[in-house]
């Protein structure tokens, strides 16, 4: 029979761990900090025992474990993988400089400069590059738009995103976040308990993620160009161009990159196993949700950036309206078929999901509360073969051994 998370331990050793830095928050009596583990992942190390109060609130609000979806009872015809859809267009930044360096079209950066150009928040909190590792990130509250701007670009690597939440919340200013699903999934966790954060978080706009891999990929990256982590003073995974190439710069002012494929498909890749039964990285919980678009899912070369869209709630499709009416974005409906067209991969995990839990429960994982999610009806999309395929591959997995253990990544097939 399936048991329950007990601790933050059996968390990280069931590998349900996404190194988000929540629990850092909730506990701080335990001085927990996040530590760069062997396969290039942060986890949580706590100094000090974790008080009972601040763990079952762990067990209640990490992401890693608790997953709550739109598919309640009001939703209607939501898409089944998709979810609420009050608006779907393909679109990109309306200033030429932000669109191209930008991974993709830059709307996620167009609209969270309008937010604190607008004074609709203070501060949009999003990543960008550590100044102390060019590889890795770190969690930024920006006030203006050049601070939007500098943290533009995709960052697949991984971060503790929110980390500082609670202090940037005792500012006592509105704010937006800007971030991947799962760190959204845990804002909305926090706000169904904490009034703080129901009135102050007044945005979320999540991108749809590829998942988190390990520092590995770009560490080899690196090392096929006779460099280290302690060489490089800038990396950038992609951008300056859609996609643009993969680009590193030295300390002395050397350059290097790579093209798309080398890092997307021909490099070593590994990801958590979190990510490979991830119940939403299409952002159904935010107020838009955002990617590439490139149709058939892969770039057929250079082109000059566009987002797919969604608008799942009224203040996503207000914001759109809003930034759009301003000047800030260009936009062109769309609808949900094009969206799935150019994000085929994220189709086929959320229609898998449930044979990949059920292979989770038969081998005896603890239970995650992943709950409407909409996962049953997602999987009578799919062929019984697939379904299949994918509750043997994941009871496969877990059976050999796989914890906490970096996973062979699958973005590219």
């Amino acid at each position: 029979m399936p048991h329950s998370f007990r601790t933050l331990e059996d968390i990280i050793d069931n590998g349900f761990c996404i190194g988000c830095g929540l629990c850092k928050a909730l506990a701080p009596g335990a001085v927990i900090t996040m530590v760069e583990s062997e396969n290039g992942h942060l986890r949580p190390r706590a100094s000090n025992p974790i008080q009972t109060e601040q763990e079952a609130a762990i067990m209640r609000l990490c992401p890693g474990i608790n997953i709550h979806g739109p598919f309640g009872k009001t939703m209607g015809d939501a898409d089944p993988v998709w979810g609420a859809v009050k608006r779907v267009a393909r679109g990109h930044a309306a200033d030429p400089d932000t669109r191209f360096r930008a991974a993709a079209g830059g709307i996620m950066t167009a609209l969270s400069q309008f937010l604190v150009e607008s004074g609709r928040v203070s501060k949009v909190l999003q990543v960008r590059a550590d100044p102390e590792n060019a590889v890795a990130s770190r969690p930024v509250a920006n006030r203006d738009a050049e601070s939007v701007l500098a943290s533009s670009g995709s960052r697949y690597a991984t971060c503790a995103t929110l980390e500082r939440l609670p202090d940037i919340l005792a500012e006592g200013e509105p704010i937006a976040v800007a971030m991947k699903p799962c760190d959204i999934a845990a804002i909305r966790n926090l706000q169904a308990e904490n009034e703080r954060a129901r009135k102050l978080i007044v945005c979320t706009i999540a991108l749809f993620c590829g998942t988190v891999p390990s520092l590995e990929a770009s560490d080899d990256f690196l090392a096929r160009r006779g460099l280290t982590r302690n060489d490089i003073v800038e990396f950038r995974w992609r951008g300056h161009g859609c996609p643009g190439p993969t680009y590193a710069r030295t300390a002395d002012g050397r350059e290097f990159e790579g093209a798309y494929r080398e890092f997307w498909v021909d490099n070593h890749w590994t990801t958590q196993f979190r990510c490979k039964i991830c119940p939403d990285a299409v952002g159904l919980q935010a107020d838009i949700a955002t990617g590439d678009a490139w149709p058939g899912g892969w770039p057929k070369g250079e082109d000059d950036g566009w987002n797919m869209l969604i608008a799942h709630t009224e203040v996503g499709e207000h914001l759109l309206a809003d930034c759009e009416a301003a000047g800030k974005i260009w936009l062109e409906d769309s609808d949900i078929e094009f969206v799935s067209d150019t994000q085929p991969h994220h189709v086929s995990l959320r229609r898998a999901l449930a044979a990949r839990l059920a292979a989770g429960r038969i081998a005896g994982l603890p239970e995650p509360n992943f709950s409407d999610l909409g996962l049953n009806a997602c999987a009578a999309g799919l062929d019984p073969d697939t379904l299949a395929k994918n509750f043997a591959g994941t009871l496969r997995r877990i059976r050999a051994g796989q914890g906490d253990e970096a996973v062979k990544a699958d973005y590219a097939d």
